[in-house]
């Protein structure tokens, strides 16, 4: 998740209301997805900081959205990672992808606290949200998939570090980490100078830890990112399909509040089906203490999205998000939105 300003926005959190609409009866927990292995499939698990910036809702339809991609799982991470966890679990049942466990990270977490608008949170748990940390699901996930899974990043990196630190016998089982995060030339603006960026900031530690692993990473800085905007009329014809993934997709962007999201996590999600829309370089990154991430001088650790055409990116996001069915699902398929 991204921020378009280094300043912190309020937590999006979804009303009782419209989230207990959608529960249902309580249903069993469950502890993972089916391990099904579908062919010529992706096998992707997303951490994300959803419930900030309406960006990590966006990321997530994408990947709903993409035949490519087999989404094993969601973790959440910074500040209330159960609320996060909630919101996450809600749009994955308007999906119909109730199958789709849902983890929550580990206190304690950098990045911003809730505040009264917690009360508008929904109390009955849905049925796929687990009762693991978000460190011990991804150790399971990958164990039982070793060489297989892609982790998408697209908050700052606590829950992947603390993976790594207390499993490091897990670092070879991670096929790749695609995260968004980062600044290599540019900042917000679009134009130099480089500046530390949300996700790298808000744990730089984590972040340093991440990029030394040896694990391989796709990065999606501010350089791929910060210019892509979704203006009000691809926002018309994304909402006006009236899916139900749209319909939550607009119920979150309207208590977003803000009128032009920038699709920063989007980018880096696209980075696990397809590059053709960024130029890609393979450069050596370093993080600092205050959470630039610096091109250094040895080995390339990364293959870093360094330009994107934008407005072709753009109309190939709307039209997938806009033309996806929601999956065929044994349970209620979750809020609709309004």
């Amino acid at each position: 998740m991204m921020f378009s300003c280094p300043g912190l926005r309020p937590l999006l959190l979804i009303t009782v209301t419209t989230l207990v609409g959608a529960l249902g009866l309580a249903r069993p927990v469950l502890s993972a997805a089916p391990n099904t292995r579908e062919p010529h499939k992706i096998p992707v698990i997303l951490d994300t900081d959803i419930g900030s910036d309406v960006d990590d809702a966006f990321a997530l339809a994408l990947i709903l959205a993409s035949p490519e991609v087999d989404l094993r799982g969601v973790t959440t991470v910074s500040g209330d990672t159960p609320t996060r966890a909630l919101i996450a679990a809600h749009l994955l049942a308007a999906a119909g992808r109730e199958d789709v466990p849902v983890a929550s990270g580990a206190a304690p977490q950098p990045g911003q606290k809730l505040n009264h608008q917690s009360r508008y949170a929904a109390s009955v748990p849905p049925p796929n949200l687990v009762k693991e940390s978000a460190e011990d699901f991804l150790y399971q996930q990958l164990k039982s998939r070793p060489g297989e899974l892609t982790l998408l990043t697209i908050g700052p990196l606590t829950n992947v570090a603390r993976l790594l630190a207390d499993h490091p016998d897990c670092k070879p089982w991670i096929k790749r980490i695609v995260l968004m995060g980062g600044s290599v030339h540019v900042g917000y603006r679009g134009r130099p100078p480089a500046e530390a960026e949300w996700n790298i900031k808000c744990d730089p530690r984590a972040a340093r830890e991440v990029f030394a692993s040896g694990v391989p990473l796709v990065v999606a800085p501010l350089d791929a990112t910060t210019t892509v905007k979704l203006e009000e009329p691809l926002r018309r014809r994304l909402f006006q399909a009236n899916t139900p993934l749209t319909r939550a997709l607009h119920t979150l962007y309207e208590l977003w509040g803000s009128p032009t999201p920038t699709l920063y996590d989007p980018v880096a999600a696209s980075l696990c089906v397809t590059e053709r829309f960024c130029r890609m370089e393979d450069l050596s990154l370093e993080v600092d203490d205050q959470g630039m991430t610096r091109p250094g001088s040895g080995r390339p650790n990364a293959r870093v999205a360094v330009s994107i055409q934008g407005e072709e990116f753009l109309k190939w996001y709307v039209d997938r998000v806009a033309s996806a069915q929601p999956a065929q699902s044994s349970h209620r398929p979750g809020f609709t939105g309004r």
